[in-house]
């Protein structure tokens, strides 16, 4: 069994797009196991665990789909703290 693909994705939200809606849509995401706003380049930092690279692929859609207009994914390979 291989290890779930875990990723924190910086989203920045399309114009129209409040944060309160878009944490209702993550709330409803599987895959998303926390989120965080931010301030700077992007909105918010949102912490998903996925079995695999398609899973991974697809949050991403779903993500985009909720009311992002950019995102970039870090893929996590080893966690120091916490």
């Amino acid at each position: 069994m291989t290890a779930p693909v875990r990723a924190d994705v910086h989203v920045r939200l399309a114009a129209g797009t409040t944060t309160r809606d878009y944490e209702r849509r993550l709330r409803e995401m599987s895959g998303v196991v926390g989120a965080q706003v931010v301030v700077g380049d992007f909105d918010l930092t949102v912490r998903v665990a996925c079995d695999d690279d398609a899973h991974l692929r697809g949050t991403m859609a779903r993500l985009r789909q909720a009311g992002a207009q950019d995102l970039a994914a870090e893929l996590i390979v080893r966690t120091l703290l916490g």
